[in-house]
């Protein structure tokens, strides 16, 4: 086989492509395999934890957590499937279409903020997953468990796009699977009468549980078109919305239903003690797996951050193996570090960790599908979005400052351990930053963007050259 020959084939099973857009020759799917891509993204031990927290750590009683989960959920998949929708139309990364709101430099510390939010999470589901392990096995420590487990979720990046795909659809099944039989183990077991009381809880308790699970779901939106935007361009917007939204809200829902079952079942035993009591050390080491995937996405996502932020200073190789791979590997080395460093704080760190996501990602959120779906409807000028001197700008003043007042609005009523906003105390310690900032933002942003020219209106999805 001639070099030539082995490289070309090498490109079959590698990806080559990083943050370029994706062109129509390249795509491929259906809108049925996003529900089997986010729901066995979302069947896992980290949404298990998640219920865990809700009952162990915010305090409310299984049946009212339980509604807290399905409540957050349900709202915060409704704006990560939005997101998505924007892939199949665009062929780019979710955060480098975000330069149409903000500007090309001015999008840059979203880059930032969401690299962040990879490395956060690479590193809080690493420790889950060796914590997991240790149930199982003494043999290694929790830092030589953490190594072992980055490993596969390495391998699986390498190869890229197609094979995440594959590897969250065989976890949809595999990880489900275990969870119904850990479910109906639970249930063997009653809960305490405490846990069963249907007694109103205080609203702050309720809402930071509803709160949780919202940014557990909009922490997805900064890439969940990085997952569909090889996808046909006329792939239907509403059957991917509800791929999303159903594999998303099913898979969250069940996943911390058991872990918040679980908690109450066995509140001072911890979430893995709890685990390998009532179904067995094999469970654990189901949890364990069923992260190796979820670190790869976030690890793939991170890279893209990371190539975007490059981008601006130098060009980029186009359809490069190495250009994404290396990028990569250097964010899940990162989470895995840090996940090595500080996992003896794990719950603490993971609770304020999702809380300060929730203040930046809010107004993010709000002004991105203003822009795409009620002011510009989903037409752009893609190759702007790869150049200073596009028509976007290098600084959109209007995206800007709609999310500066989204932001602002957020903080009288944010309720975290280091900061209480003004107005939290009339609210009864409830903490509503979330929804403030989000309607606040849309409505700035509707107003200033509303009344300026378009200029990308009525032409179409160029791709970049590269």
């Amino acid at each position: 086989m001639t070099t030539a020959a082995a490289h070309q084939q090498a490109r079959q099973y590698v990806e080559n492509r990083h943050i370029e857009y994706i062109p129509p020759g390249a795509r491929h799917g259906k809108p049925w395999q996003q529900f089997f891509f986010w729901f066995g993204g979302n069947t896992n031990v980290f949404n298990v934890v998640l219920g865990g927290v809700v009952v162990g750590s915010i305090g409310l009683t299984f049946w009212w957590a339980l509604i807290a989960i399905t409540v957050g959920t349900m709202i915060g998949a409704l704006l990560i499937a939005a997101h998505a929708a924007q892939g199949p139309k665009l062929g780019v990364p979710q955060t480098i279409q975000t330069r149409a709101q903000l500007g090309y430099y001015g999008a840059s510390f979203m880059f930032v903020a969401v690299l962040v939010l990879n490395v956060g999470f690479i590193s809080a589901e690493l420790v889950i997953q060796a914590q997991a392990m240790t149930g199982v096995s003494s043999a290694l420590s929790m830092p030589q468990w953490i190594i072992v487990l980055a490993v596969p979720s390495a391998v699986i990046g390498i190869f890229g796009y197609r094979w995440i795909h594959r590897v969250m659809q065989a976890t949809a099944v595999v990880v489900g699977i275990a969870l119904v039989v850990m479910l109906v183990q639970g249930l063997h077991h009653p809960l305490p009468v405490g846990e069963t009381t249907l007694a109103r809880p205080s609203a702050p308790l309720f809402a930071a549980g509803v709160a949780l699970m919202v940014i557990d779901m909009l922490s997805f939106g900064p890439f969940c078109a990085d997952y569909s935007r090889y996808l046909p361009a006329r792939t239907s917007g509403w059957r991917l919305f509800w791929a999303n939204y159903a594999g998303n809200v099913l898979a969250t829902v069940a996943s911390a239903a058991v872990g918040a079952y679980l908690t109450a079942l066995l509140p001072k035993a911890g979430l893995v003690p709890a685990v390998s009591q009532v179904s067995g050390k094999w469970a654990l080491v189901i949890m364990a797996l069923s992260l190796l995937n979820a670190n790869t996405f976030n690890a793939y996502t991170g890279s893209f951050q990371v190539l975007a932020l490059g981008s601006m200073w130098r060009r980029l190789r186009a359809e490069s193996v190495l250009v994404r791979v290396i990028p990569f590997l250097a964010v899940l080395a990162a989470g895995t570090v840090i996940a090595c460093y500080g996992y003896q704080q794990f719950v603490t760190n993971l609770s304020n960790f999702l809380d300060d996501l929730l203040i930046l990602l809010i107004p993010w959120s709000a002004v991105n599908l203003v822009d795409y779906f009620l002011i510009r409807h989903g037409e752009y000028d893609v190759a702007s979005f790869f150049t200073p001197d596009g028509i976007y700008g290098r600084f959109a003043w209007r995206g800007l400052l709609a999310y500066l007042v989204g932001l602002g609005a957020e903080l009288p009523f944010v309720y975290q351990p280091d900061f209480k906003g003004p107005l939290v105390s009339s609210l009864g310690g409830a903490d509503v930053s979330w929804l403030v900032g989000w309607v606040v933002a849309a409505g700035a942003y509707l107003y200033l963007a509303s009344r300026a020219r378009q200029p990308s209106r009525g032409r179409p999805a160029a791709a970049p050259v590269a």
